[in-house]
């Protein structure tokens, strides 16, 4: 019975991290061509829903508290993290280090990678933590990467971007992060890290990039 939960789960989470590289993919198209990637999301949305049946449920996804001293030393860790990322990334695009402003847009990025985290390390993960810790990050991990991968390889990408770079360092982050939710059981101090990490980045945009759906 165990053996078939372990399969079931990892066919579920196979199934998910599909349908958000299809969603990665197709979204930029023109209508109608973009419905593959809104229909798509109705698996997703179908096991989680499915999964959450009490407010009991959402600690799944969202994690408890267990340990104080632990959930501060994991979110510390998830914030330097954050911020040492976010400026490795500017050094790469050759941007200043410390943004000289923060827009509105900075808000809804945060926002962004606050979701991806709801869902790939919240949802995708956990959902598969009875493989265990090993399998079930890096299973949160390469689903997260492959849907990042997805949208700059869609035809419909505006600009070229170093593929092999893009999934190498949100490979680095996925495990990192991942192991942070594992291990602090809770979700915060990963998603304060990615928001943290989006804030830094997209800092100075006014206007949403494009690969912002």
């Amino acid at each position: 019975m165990d053996l078939f939960r372990k399969h079931s789960s990892i066919t579920e989470a196979a199934i998910c991290s599909f349908a958000f590289m299809l969603f990665a993919f197709f979204v930029q198209y023109e209508f109608p061509v973009n419905l593959i990637s809104f229909v798509s999301l109705l698996l997703p949305a179908y096991f989680i829903s499915r999964s959450l049946n009490n407010l009991q449920d959402l600690k799944k996804i969202t994690g408890e508290i267990p340990s104080l001293k632990l959930f501060i030393l994991f979110s510390i860790t998830g914030i330097i993290g954050g911020l040492a990322f976010a400026a490795m990334y500017r050094w790469h695009l050759d941007a200043p280090l410390i943004p000289k402003s923060i827009q509105w847009f900075a808000a809804i990025a945060a926002l962004v990678g606050c979701m991806e985290e709801l869902v790939f390390r919240g949802y995708i993960q956990d959902s598969v933590k009875s493989s265990g810790t090993a399998i079930s990050v890096t299973i949160g991990t390469l689903s997260h990467t492959a849907y990042k991968c997805c949208l700059f390889l869609s035809p419909m990408a505006l600009m070229k971007t170093n593929i092999g770079f893009l999934a190498f360092w949100t490979i680095i982050a996925g495990l990192i992060y991942g192991t942070i939710r594992h291990y602090s059981k809770s979700i915060i101090p990963s998603l304060v890290g990615h928001a943290l990490f989006d804030i830094w980045i997209y800092a100075e945009f006014v206007n949403a990039p494009w690969w912002v759906w």
